[in-house]
C-alpha cells in the first residue's frame, strides 16, 4: 500500500529548488509515519510504503460482531510527547481524537493470583505505599522526585539525540549528570535501595519493561517512566488506538 503525504498535505510545502526532493519511508508505523509528516513539513516529496492496508504498524484495529480491538497497545503514556509533535504543525491533539485519562489506569496481576488495580493520583499512590510498608510513603515521594528530574533532563536533551553513535553522549553535561540521573545502577537496585515490599518493588519495577529489557538490565535513569506512569497519567485514545495513526 503506498501512501502519498506530500499530495494534498495541510502543511504548507517548503520548495527545494525547482523540484522537490523525493525520500520513501518504508513503513506506516508511529515512527515512519512521523518521519514522513516532518520530511513533508520541510519541503520534501514523500512516499510511504506499506505492506498491510492499513496505517498504524502494531496500532492497528480488528473490528469483529460488533467489537473492536486494538491488535497492539491500547493505551498511552508521556501525552507530551504526543502533543508536541502536533503543536509541532500547529495543531492540538484535540483536533484529531477523543483523550481520556485512565482511572484506574491498569491492573497488575501478583503472585498467588492477587490482583491490585493501580489508583491514577499520585496521593492514591502514596497512599497505597505508605499503608503497604511504613514509611513507604516518604520513600515514593523521594523517588518520585529524582524520577521527575530525570524525566525533564532526558526529555529536553537525551532521547532527542538521533543515537547513531556513542560519542553523542560524550559531553561534559552528560559526565556530570552520570551519577545523578543513575547512568551506573540497574532499576531493580535502585528500587530496591527505597522499598522492601515485594508488591511496591513489582509495581516500580513493571514500567521498564516497555523498553524491551530487564529492570537488572536496565539503567535506574529509566525511573523516568515511573513519573510517566504516575504523574502524567495513562491516556486512552476514544475509539483505539488506530485514531492516533489515522489522524
Amino acid at each position: 500500500m503506498v501512501h502519498d503525504v506530500s499530495s494534498g498535505s495541510p502543511y504548507e510545502d517548503i520548495e527545494l529548488g525547482a523540484e522537490k526532493k523525493k525520500v520513501v519511508v518504508i513503513g506506516a508505523g508511529f515512527a515512519g509515519l512521523s518521519a514522513a509528516c516532518t520530511l513533508a513539513k520541510e519541503g520534501f516529496d514523500v512516499t510511504v510504503v506499506e505492506r498491510l492496508p492499513e496505517v498504524g504498524g502494531r496500532c492497528r484495529t480488528w473490528s469483529s460482531g460488533g467489537y473492536s480491538f486494538d491488535m497492539g497497545p491500547s493505551w498511552y503514556w508521556m501525552p507530551d510527547v504526543f502533543d508536541d509533535f502536533f503543536a509541532s504543525f500547529g495543531r492540538k491533539t484535540s483536533d484529531f481524537y477523543d483523550l481520556r485519562r485512565l482511572d484506574p489506569p491498569y491492573r497488575l496481576f501478583l503472585d498467588n493470583g492477587r490482583t491490585l488495580d493501580i489508583p491514577d493520583r499520585v496521593q492514591d499512590m502514596e497512599a497505597l505505599f505508605e499503608r503497604t510498608e511504613p514509611g513507604a510513603g516518604k520513600q515514593f515521594r523521594a523517588f518520585m522526585q529524582q524520577a521527575q528530574y530525570k524525566y525533564s533532563v532526558a526529555m529536553s536533551d537525551y532521547v532527542k539525540r538521533p543515537s547513531l553513535r556513542l560519542t553523542e553522549f560524550m559531553d561534559l553535561r552528560m559526565l556530570r549528570e552520570a551519577f545523578r540521573l543513575d547512568m551506573f545502577r540497574s532499576q531493580a537496585s535502585h528500587v530496591r535501595s527505597f522499598f522492601k515490599h515485594p508488591d511496591l518493588i513489582a509495581i516500580m519495577e513493571w514500567p521498564v519493561l516497555f523498553l524491551g529489557g530487564s529492570p537488572k538490565s536496565v539503567p535506574a535513569m529509566y525511573s523516568l517512566m515511573n513519573y510517566a506512569a504516575v504523574q502524567l497519567g495513562t491516556w486512552f485514545p476514544m475509539g483505539g488506538m488506530s485514531q492516533v495513526a489515522h489522524h
